[in-house]
């Protein structure tokens, strides 16, 4: 196992993947923030959210190489796999869609089981961790990782989805990937900041507002949505019918009535 990649140690080509991993991680981080802070369709939202995407696609594939020299499981294809889902459900692929969706629900699902089994091995270790990650945030991933591979298969179950459903997958999975890259960077990575900006409240805060934020949108896409259609089912009551006149024609009078 080759010990841990740091710039200061590193030199030749594992020092630039590794600086080009923290370059397109701060990328993805400054792009994703802008996207979450912006109206929602609007111009900088989606372009923000598309310098998010392909940041996020290139810091996940330096983290996966950088994994494998380091002798540990390629994690960063997690993110890869997030952000891709996440932006063909509002962006399909025009031809390999399905295709390129099967194969990430499989890997979502393999990738699942061996998270658990890491989970389950890191309990049996001291501390419960495996260098330094603790197996209750391995079970954590997992279990997210084996939801979105059940989202992924139920949607092509259903030959696709639409409307709500549609912007609640782009939403969730776009915010945990942001959520992924905070916590790395602001959690994860926190012993490297000069301690004069160290500030760690603000760090924290940093690090989970991405989850706090997938939350409220879940919340507003699909739990309000929801509601609002239990509302506009039952709808108000009805008021009573009015009586219909009577269509027929009247007799005429007799004569000495009309006297």
């Amino acid at each position: 196992m080759s010990e841990r990649l740091t710039l200061a140690t590193s030199t030749g080509l594992p020092f630039l993947t590794l600086a080009f991993h923290v370059a397109t991680g701060i990328i993805a981080l400054v792009a994703g923030f802008i996207a979450v802070a912006m109206r929602k369709g609007g111009t900088w939202h989606r372009r923000s959210g598309l310098v998010f995407v392909w940041a996020m696609i290139a810091t996940g594939i330096a983290a996966a190489i950088v994994a494998i020299y380091e002798g540990k499981p390629a994690g960063g294809v997690v993110i890869v796999y997030f952000v891709v889902t996440a932006w063909t459900a509002v962006r399909p692929l025009p031809r390999a869609n399905r295709a390129v969706g099967i194969a990430l629900m499989a890997m979502a699902f393999a990738l699942g089981a061996a998270e658990y089994v890491r989970g389950f091995t890191a309990l049996e270790r001291p501390g419960n961790n495996i260098e330094g990650v603790p197996a209750g945030m391995m079970f954590f991933m997992a279990t997210i990782l084996l939801l979105a591979a059940v989202g992924d298969l139920r949607m092509m179950l259903a030959g696709g989805i639409q409307g709500a459903r549609r912007i609640a997958r782009h939403l969730w999975r776009m915010c945990f990937s942001l959520f992924i890259a905070s916590g790395s960077f602001f959690l994860g990575q926190m012993q490297v900041i000069p301690a004069p900006i160290r500030n760690v409240p603000l760090l924290l805060v940093l690090g989970v507002s991405p989850l706090v934020v997938l939350l409220y949108w879940m919340w507003r896409v699909r739990v309000k949505q929801n509601l609002r259609g239990l509302a506009a089912a039952k709808g108000p009551p009805r008021a009573p019918a009015a009586p219909k006149p009577d269509a027929r024609p009247r007799a005429q009078a007799p004569a000495e009535m009309l006297k």
